[in-house]
């Protein structure tokens, strides 16, 4: 497939840096213009506001004429020479303010305006301008000069008043009626003349007005039209900007439409020569594969006679040459079987398992099989597995016993004298294991050949220790396959150590398979407790389930459905075993049981053995049982083995074969690396995960490995069906009325029996939920709520189909 040439990509480069240039010049330009419209805005927003402080002024000016001609006329009325005075001091005040304002108009300043209100709690109210004339402004220059001298003239007419009363007062005092007369006609006349004396000021003030009022229309308008000026210019400029950017972005849509076709092209290309050497794989490693089994099968009939002959009494040279014959027949068989593995790991075809198995019991099979061959060349054998190594895990037994088997073989091959030890740690979350021999070692350029297929060192140890290089090979790709790492550090003579790092996921629930090892039945258990057993848990699952392990183990007991009920029934009859659910309403378990340590404390009463039994299975979960006064601790769902070994533990019994990992001396439990405590199952046991289908809603085959008796998960599976409605209906009601505290108690009950039931879902989600409720975290528990609901629903679902007839 072609395609036509591209455009030259120089000239496209230059066209489009052009238009990138002129564009980033348009919006330095808005930019810059943006800048300077706003200084000028500022500078007339300025302008007006100190034209208004103008206005101000000279509004202050003319209520200032008014009140004193004001004030002159209520002289005029006053009767008493106290009313005078207090009125003349009034008019100087006003008089002081006018000279004042004159001043700011003339050069700048602040006017103030005080208002006296009648409100309670704030007597005046102050208004202030300020004002500074234009640097050469020469406006109101009349006015101001023509309204000086007038002022002073208020003054004077304010003292001529002022006598004039005084006379009259005299006239009035002497009775003298003609001379009192003629002084009401000189007052007549004297107030004839302040209307025309004021209307003068008035004129002058009021120029003031309207001069301001022009000016400030004035920059108002040009303010509007600045503004409207710059909105143009910035839409013009923002639309050739947008012209621009569409252009550049045509012409890199066009460019990359065309990259896209290149590569799309190259994909092509790529995708049918992947697919061709894909095909070439396949065939080598099918013909490989076939070729393998074809071999392996009259092989197989070669060494099964050459068996039957050694078994036969053959002569000396014969036995020889039967000798040979087999293991020269295991010798290719183990070849062929290296070149299957290496075809199927090639082809994809190579699957590993995801199940629950016992780790130490797989590397004791590995130990075996590596003692009998180091004894066999003399050699000492060491296999450590350090202390906090969990007992059970998940992974793929088969492959990670076939790395072992392959390493430890390999070093005892190049191994003359000494020892080959395994040694397996934990390290950061990882398994790590370390493969050391004592044998002839490899320089650097070996180690730069050694995990290349039917590559060894060099030719002589190829023809001196035989084989292919294809074990290390396989073991490097199944421990990557595994998720893990290898490495190598050797030297000529000194010898070799590998290195395996895989990751560790630890199985949350061990399960003992049929035929191993479980507590006697014969009532060797319930002597040991001597008594009755209270259980308390308010479910009716589990209260089902308890009583069932409690009868088959022939032990008697009573159910107690909280806290409360316990107390009390504890207070009422004796029991010599307490299994103690954690959560429960009303009272859960840890309160219940620190109220009967108290009571025993008080009352002097000996010591009740307290199971705790709680789908919680941290770590800080069993040290909160055991601070709360508990003695023991299982994790739900309670197994009958894993109950019975607490059991032994606590009353000091013999553990009759089950050695359990979480006991000690003293009573208390040691957290292992499993983080089960003393719910884990017993130590020896071989561990069973039958894997579950895909779409199962739960594990039918887990479930009756835990209990052991289809009756009893009939019973189980009906009680959770009946009650499944009435668990979704309480966590709804509790997130409705935000009752945290019981959200998570029925949470935490779902969980035990979501893990009771194996269902697929696990735990996860309803201990999330657990946990978002016991942290308030209300947006949490509203998105986890439907997930948990339709997980208890599905359950219940599919229960009801597992027992319907």
């Amino acid at each position: 497939m072609t395609r036509g040439p591209l455009p030259d990509r120089p000239a496209v480069d230059h066209s489009i840096g052009w238009l990138v240039g002129i564009a980033v010049a348009c919006l330095l330009a808005v930019l810059g213009l943006k800048v300077v419209f706003d200084s000028l805005q500022e500078e007339l927003r300025e302008s007006s506001a100190n034209e208004r402080a103008r206005l101000f002024v000279g509004e202050e000016i003319v209520r200032g004429i008014h009140g004193i001609e004001t004030d002159l006329y209520l002289m005029a009325s006053s009767s008493n020479p106290a009313a005078v005075i207090r009125v003349n001091r009034a008019i100087g005040q006003k008089l002081e303010k006018l000279r004042h304002d004159l001043s700011v108009l003339k050069t700048g300043g602040t006017v103030r305006r005080q208002v006296q209100l009648n409100l309670e709690g704030r007597d005046e109210m102050v208004r202030e301008a300020s004002y500074q004339p234009s640097s050469g402004e020469t406006g109101h220059v009349m006015e101001l000069i023509e309204i000086a001298p007038l002022l002073d003239q208020i003054q004077e007419r304010s003292r001529a008043l002022e006598q004039l009363l005084v006379r009259g007062w005299a006239y009035q005092e002497r009775g003298d009626r003609t001379a009192f007369f003629a002084w009401h006609d000189e007052v007549d006349a004297f107030l004839k003349h302040l209307p025309p004396y004021f209307a003068r000021l008035d004129e002058n003030a009021n120029r003031l007005f309207f001069d301001s009022s022009a000016r400030l229309r004035d920059l108002e308008g040009r303010l509007a039209g600045q503004r409207e000026m710059l909105k143009r210019i910035e839409m013009g400029v923002v639309g050739a900007v947008i012209l621009f950017a569409g252009l550049v972005s045509l012409i890199y849509v066009r460019r990359i439409n065309q990259a896209q076709q290149q590569l799309a092209d190259a994909l092509h290309q790529m995708q049918l020569a992947k697919e061709i050497a894909e095909r070439a794989s396949r065939a080598k490693s099918e013909f490989v594969s076939r070729m393998s089994h074809e071999l392996r099968t009259p092989l197989n009939a070669i060494i099964g006679f050459a068996q039957l002959l050694e078994a036969e009494p053959l002569p000396p040279s014969q036995k020889n040459y039967v000798g040979l014959i087999t293991s020269s027949g295991n010798h290719l068989m183990e070849l062929i079987n290296a070149v299957l593995d290496h075809a199927k790991i090639e082809a994809g075809g190579m699957s590993l398992e995801r199940i629950t198995f016992d780790f130490h019991a797989t590397v004791e099979d590995v130990r075996r099989i590596v003692l009998e061959r180091a004894s066999e060349k003399g050699l000492g054998f060491v296999a450590d597995i350090a202390s906090d190594l969990p007992r059970y895990i998940v992974g793929d037994p088969t492959r990670l016993r076939q790395v072992l088997i392959n390493l430890l073989v390999n070093g005892i091959k190049f191994t003359e004298r000494g020892s080959v030890e395994l040694r397996i740690a934990v390290d950061d979350g990882r398994l790590v294991f370390s493969i050391r021999d004592s044998g002839i070692g490899m320089d650097h350029a070996a180690l730069s050949r050694l995990f290349q297929p039917f590559a060894q060192a060099d030719e002589t140890i190829s023809r001196k220790y035989g084989g292919t290089g294809l074990g290390l090979l396989i073991s490097k790709e199944l421990v990557e396959a595994m998720g893990g790492s290898i490495e190598v550090d050797s030297a000529p003579g000194v010898g070799t150590c590998f290195w395996i790092r895989l990751p560790l996921q630890v199985a949350d629930t061990q399960v003992p398979v049929a035929g191993a090892d479980t507590p006697a039945d014969d009532g060797e258990l319930a002597a040991v407790i001597g008594g009755r057993v209270l259980l308390v848990d308010d479910n009716r699952v589990n209260q089902q389930l308890g009583m069932a392990i409690l009868e088959r183990m022939r032990i008697p007991g009573d159910i107690a459905s909280n806290g409360h009920e316990a107390l009390e029934r504890l207070a009422g009859e004796r029991y010599a075993l307490v299994l103690m659910d954690m959560e429960m309403p009303e009272m859960d378990g840890l309160t219940a049981t620190r109220l009967l340590r108290q009571r025993e404390a008080d009352g002097g009463l000996g010591h009740l053995p307290v199971i705790a039994m709680t789908a919680n299975a941290l770590a800080e979960d069993r040290q909160r049982c055991f601070e709360a006064g508990m003695d023991g601790y299982v994790s739900k769902p309670v197994s009958l083995l894993a109950l019975a070994a607490e059991v032994r533990r606590l009353f000091g019994a013999p553990p009759g074969g089950n050695a359990h990992p979480g006991a000690v001396a003293g009573g208390a439990l040691a957290p292992d690396a499993t983080g089960a405590g003393a719910g884990a199952a017993p130590s020896g046991t071989v561990t069973t995960a039958a894997a579950a289908k895909p779409d199962a809603v739960f594990d039918h085959a887990r479930v009756m490995d835990n209990l052991g008796d289809e009756d009893l998960f009939r019973e189980l599976a009906a009680l959770y069906v009946a009650d499944a409605p009435g668990y979704v209906t309480a966590l709804d009601a509790a997130l409705a009325h935000e009752d945290w505290p019981a959200l998570a108690r029925e949470a935490h009950t779902l969980k035990g029996l979501l893990v009771t039931f194996a269902a697929h879902c696990g735990d996860g989600d309803a201990r999330r939920l657990e946990l978002a409720a016991l942290a308030t975290d209300v947006a949490a528990c509203a998105s986890l709520l439907p997930t948990v609901r339709e997980q208890a629903t599905q359950l219940a679902a599919a229960l009801a189909q597992a027992i319907s007839p």
